[in-house]
């Protein structure tokens, strides 16, 4: 884990965010206004710092090409109706985004709830009949 300076964490608004995800095995990489994070056993995310307003959490993945959009439609209804937490939709890229938003400062124990919260979506994601049959 690389050093943190006390400057370094009150200058950067992520700093607390990348700490926190790095604590729970997350390996994570800085890239401007971006954390991007992986970890071996959960799902990655990016986490997106929002101006005064808090992060905004995404993870997307890939469509097999040979799926009709109406079905890929019909499939994020199913996990949007399932789902408590995150909301899935469609992006620019033609990508699967689940995302969510996390709301004012940082927060140690708001940010461990949510991170519970995620994995309980994403687990509900891993187990819905048509994930491994429509990603790649």
């Amino acid at each position: 884990m690389p050093e943190s300076n006390i400057s370094d964490l009150v200058a950067h608004p992520l700093a607390r965010y990348r700490n926190h995800l790095q604590f729970n095995g997350y390996q994570v990489e800085e890239d401007e206004e971006l954390l991007l994070c992986s970890h071996p056993r959960k799902s990655n995310l990016i986490i997106k710092y929002m101006f005064s307003r808090g992060v905004l959490i995404r993870t997307f993945y890939s469509f097999e090409q040979n799926i009709q959009r109406i079905h890929l439609l019909e499939y994020i209804n199913e996990l949007n109706s399932e789902f408590i937490f995150m909301k899935a939709y469609i992006d620019k890229d033609n990508d699967l985004s689940i995302e969510t938003f996390c709301e004012g400062e940082y927060d140690k124990t708001n940010f461990s709830i949510l991170l519970d919260n995620i994995e309980y979506d994403m687990e509900i994601f891993g187990n819905h009949k048509l994930t491994q049959e429509y990603l790649q």
